[in-house]
């Protein structure tokens, strides 16, 4: 599993979809480890399409990235923006307030 690009799912715009077939592998694991929502063609040429990254994504991001230090050294974390921005996109497509 690539941490860095589960960091590069949250950090763009969602739904995204993904052609390359590096990429739909690492969607592919992704998803079985229940760290992102993602629609994957099985077909050997396939394409995935990465909905939204879980609550455990989320968190093991955090895990790996240790916000409070990136805070003391004055450095603006951008995951609880990236995280803002998921849970408002979500609502949207909802129909949530």
């Amino acid at each position: 599993m690539s941490v860095e690009f589960l960091r590069h799912i949250a950090a763009t715009p969602l739904p995204k979809s993904f052609n390359a077939a590096k990429d739909v592998d690492a969607i592919r694991i992704l998803r079985q480890a229940g760290l992102v929502l993602a629609l994957v063609d099985e077909a050997a040429e396939g394409a995935a399409r990465v909905l939204t990254v879980t609550e455990k994504g989320r968190d093991e991001l955090l895990r790996f990235h240790y916000p409070e230090n990136h805070r003391a050294r004055g450095v603006d974390f951008w995951l609880p923006r990236a995280a803002q921005r998921a849970r408002e996109a979500i609502k949207r497509g909802l129909g949530v307030g």
